[in-house]
């Protein structure tokens, strides 16, 4: 059979021919990494109802040789009777506009409708467990695990965050050494991201080499917010699996997207000249949060 020809036009923002039929794709370039973003909203089922929420900064390093390659996320834990998710705030605004907007408003103006992290962490989600959800390309993956452990050390130091009063801890979890502050003034058992176990709620915490930084930035007491997780057919994976297929698409992912669409992908820039760059095999310039999947 004749392979389809799959054309990339690479820029901030750009459309193109997608897989599925009457389907776009925004292609993004954000730091060094190729993110796919469908035109279509991603279809939710509730599992729970948020009854605090809590705003976090989330910032990491494109390039850990380059402190200015930064970039910022606003995510949102959602607390609600026996679980939590953690996701970002941008893609949950990106896809209660796509519900709202026209093909052709869409098009017009596509810088609208894309941005924000495309993982989820939902604790006690299944009951007793972990899950995390996140997109490779146009491909959902799902990791379910138990609750992870975290050996935190206490300290007497201290720090003020958004008025709270907070102790610092440390601890060692998959690869990197952490920092917390964590305060007891607020009735609730949490953190951003995967952090947890302490006994108080995680107010920021960053790695010792300062590539990840979790920071609460403002707290909402009396949400009443649907916890939603995505109905879409998923990749049910091991945590391991899933940080070795990731590496495989940040190092090419047009030869990613060739592999598991069977369609030739060409990446161009808006003028039409070809991107060699960026179907060449490159090493990713930063390294994930979870580091150890490399000792599998």
């Amino acid at each position: 059979m004749k392979k389809l020809s799959f054309i990339l036009v690479w820029s901030i923002y750009a459309f193109s021919v997608g897989f599925a039929q009457n389907t776009q794709f925004s292609i993004v370039n954000v730091g060094n990494r190729m993110i796919v973003n469908s035109d279509k909203p991603v279809e939710q089922k509730e599992i729970g109802v948020a009854v605090m929420e809590f705003m976090y900064d989330y910032s990491y390093l494109c390039d850990t040789a380059d402190v200015a390659s930064a970039v910022t996320d606003r995510m949102i834990l959602q607390v609600g009777h026996g679980l939590s998710k953690f996701s970002s705030y941008r893609a949950m605004q990106i896809d209660s506009l796509l519900r709202t907007s026209t093909a052709d408003q869409i098009k017009a103006d596509p810088a609208r409708y894309v941005g924000g992290e495309t993982f989820s962490v939902y604790k006690n989600y299944p009951s007793g467990k972990f899950t995390t959800i996140d997109k490779i390309a146009t491909d959902w993956f799902l990791v379910e695990e138990p609750v992870p452990t975290q050996e935190w050390t206490m300290s007497d130091e201290t720090k003020e965050i958004l008025g709270y009063k907070c102790r610092k801890a440390t601890c060692d979890f998959r690869g990197r050494k952490y920092t917390a502050y964590f305060t007891d003034e607020i009735p609730v058992a949490d953190g951003p991201w995967k952090f947890g176990g302490l006994p108080g709620f995680i107010m920021q915490v960053t790695d010792a080499a300062h590539h990840y930084l979790f920071v609460c930035v403002g707290i909402r007491s009396d949400a009443n917010r649907p916890i939603t997780m995505p109905e879409v057919p998923f990749n049910r994976t091991s945590r391991v699996k899933f940080y070795q297929t990731k590496y495989k698409y940040d190092c090419n992912p047009a030869a990613y997207l060739e592999a598991v669409s069977g369609i030739k992908v060409t990446i161009t820039t808006p003028d039409g000249q070809p991107r060699t760059d960026l179907t060449a095999s490159n090493r990713p310039t930063y390294e994930y949060i979870e580091t150890d999947w490399r000792n599998y």
